[in-house]
């Protein structure tokens, strides 16, 4: 769906709770809202998401019709478009730029762009009120715990001429192209397109969930999203949430 409204703001507490007031709303249609300074952002498990000014802060809200079962493919979605937008203006980008599960994108392994993905019930039969935040460190790289970052401006020699308004219209068209082939097709052609792009899938991952650790290395992903793991004793196990650590690299057969 093509979006027509987009909103511009200097600066709001959080961009994912005005989306979110819009789809409560009800409002028609979806929309984009950036704000050039966040005072009070949110993140994936209700952690503060930085919003250090003249870095890219914006949401997009939708009332769509979709199986809540099936919303955690937006988060896979909206990674592959970041990724789209950001290849002419990254060097190197199939070597440097990855995903990391299920939507972080980093390049060299540092974090550049955060993605959230929240709902909201809706009056409509069949419909949910999606609201998608990125976040991507176009200035600044802000200090994390647990995640080294890096911001557009450190690894692209065009990032200075380009502002979040300019970045917002080139994602926006990026993440209508691969939502138009979600929709046609199906989730298969965007997992595949994200194991290609995969963090990770040279390496052996150890996966922690409910004291329980498992080692192997990146299968794909499930039609819900979940990450499928070859393990060491040739099983496949669905991760859905747990620690994830990357360990050393292994060989072309995957193995």
């Amino acid at each position: 769906m093509a979006v027509a409204d987009f909103e511009i703001f200097d600066t709001l507490s959080s961009t994912q709770d005005l989306g979110l007031a819009r789809v409560r709303a009800g409002r028609p249609g979806s929309g984009w809202i950036l704000t050039k300074e966040q005072t009070k952002g949110i993140g994936r498990h209700g952690k503060a998401w930085v919003g250090t000014k003249g870095n890219f802060m914006a949401s997009r809200w939708e009332i769509m019709e979709i199986d809540v079962r099936l919303v955690p493919q937006l988060s896979f979605i909206v990674a592959l478009a970041v990724y789209e937008m950001l290849r002419p203006l990254v060097p190197d980008t199939e070597q440097a730029m990855r995903i990391k599960w299920p939507n972080d994108v980093l390049h060299r392994g540092r974090k550049l762009c955060g993605i959230i993905v929240q709902t909201e019930a809706s009056q409509k039969p069949g419909h949910l009120g999606i609201v998608i935040g990125v976040g991507i460190n176009m200035r600044a790289a802000p200090i994390l715990e647990n995640y080294l970052t890096v911001s557009l401006r450190d690894i692209s020699p065009q990032a200075k001429s380009l502002d979040p308004v300019a970045l917002l219209h080139k994602l926006n068209g990026h993440l209508d192209g691969v939502i138009d082939l979600w929709r046609s097709k199906d989730f298969s052609d965007i997992a595949k397109a994200w194991l290609k792009r995969a963090y990770g899938r040279d390496r052996t991952l150890n996966v922690t969930h409910e004291g329980r650790t498992v080692s192997g290395h990146i299968k794909g992903l499930d039609e819900f999203g979940g990450l499928q793991i070859e393990a060491t004793d040739r099983q496949i196990y669905t991760v859905t949430g747990g620690e994830i650590t990357y360990g050393e690299l292994i060989d072309a057969a995957g193995h």
